[in-house]
C-alpha cells in the first residue's frame, strides 16, 4: 500500500509502505479474511454504542469547532509546495509537516486573517514528518497570535468523529469531517476515506472538543487518510523547549 503526501505541487510524492508477493498473499488470505470480519464487527459495535446526534446538532458542533480553531490555522508556502499548519505558540511558532517545507530556502506563512509572514525552520523530526517553523516579523514589537489546544486525552476509538481544517486545493479555512478507523502498525492514525485532500498536510486533526489529536500527513491508495499522533507532537515540542532553554556557554 502506498501513501500520497497531501501537498500541492506538479505531482504527488509517493512513499511505499509495504510490498508482498502473490504467493505470500495466498497463504495469508484466510487469516486476513477473519481479521477483516472481526474489524468490521468491532466497528459496527462501536458505532451502535454511540449516541444518536441530530443533524442540526452536528452542524452546530462543527461550527463551534471551526470558530474555536480556524483562527490558529495557517497556509504554508514552500519553495514549490503548499500545505497547512497550526500555530502552537502565541509568539508565532507553527507546526507543519517536514515534507511541506522540505528543500525550501524561503518560506511564507499566511494566517487566517490574511497576514503573510516570512518564516524559518527551527526544528524537525524526520521519523514523524514534523517541522516547527518560526514566523519572522519586520518590527521589534512582539506578535501575539491565537493558538490551537493539544489534547491530553489523545486516545481515539474506532468510529469516533474527527475533524480536519486546512487548505485542501489551496482553499484556506476548509473544514471536513470523518471518523477514526484505527492505529496502524507503524503508529499512524488511519482516518475515513475522503477526509483529507492535497493541501491538508500539516493541518490539525481534531476531536469533538476542538482539540488537536494529531497532524494530517497523507492518504493511502484507498483514499483513507493518515495522521501523526499528538504524542509525537508533544515529544518534539518538549525537545525544542529543552534545547531553546539550555544555557549558552
Amino acid at each position: 500500500m502506498k501513501t500520497n503526501y497531501l501537498m500541492i505541487s506538479g505531482g504527488l510524492v509517493l512513499l511505499g509502505l509495504a510490498s508482498i508477493t502473490a504467493t505470500f498473499l495466498k497463504i495469508l488470505v484466510s487469516a486476513e479474511a477473519e481479521k477483516n470480519h472481526l474489524n468490521q464487527d468491532n466497528a459496527i459495535q462501536a458505532e451502535n454504542h454511540k449516541p444518536f446526534i441530530p443533524l442540526k446538532s452536528q452542524k452546530n458542533q462543527e461550527n463551534a469547532i471551526f470558530q474555536k480553531v480556524n483562527r490558529a490555522i495557517v497556509t504554508v508556502y514552500g519553495a514549490k509546495e503548499l500545505g497547512s499548519g497550526m500555530i502552537i505558540r502565541t509568539n508565532g511558532l507553527v507546526l507543519t509537516n517536514k515534507h511541506v517545507v522540505e528543500n525550501s530556502t524561503s518560506l511564507a506563512v499566511k494566517t487566517a486573517t490574511g497576514e503573510v509572514y516570512a518564516a524559518e525552520i527551527v526544528d524537525f523530526d524526520l521519523r514523524y514528518d514534523l517541522a516547527i517553523v518560526r514566523l519572522k516579523t519586520k518590527n521589534t514589537a512582539p506578535i501575539v497570535l491565537p493558538t490551537v489546544s493539544l489534547t491530553n486525552a489523545w486516545r481515539l476509538q474506532s468510529g469516533d468523529r474527527i475533524y480536519a481544517i486546512g487548505s485542501p486545493g489551496g482553499e484556506a479555512g476548509t473544514m471536513t469531517t470523518g471518523t477514526f478507523l484505527r492505529t496502524t502498525e507503524q503508529g499512524s492514525l488511519q482516518l475515513s476515506s475522503g477526509l483529507l485532500s492535497p493541501g491538508n498536510s500539516g493541518g490539525p486533526l481534531l476531536n469533538a472538543a476542538g482539540e488537536v489529536v494529531g497532524i494530517n500527513k497523507g492518504v493511502l491508495e484507498d483514499n483513507t487518510g493518515l495522521a501523526t499522533s499528538v504524542v509525537a507532537i508533544k515529544e518534539l515540542l518538549t525537545r525544542y523547549d529543552a534545547i531553546r532553554d539550555r544555557p549558552k556557554r
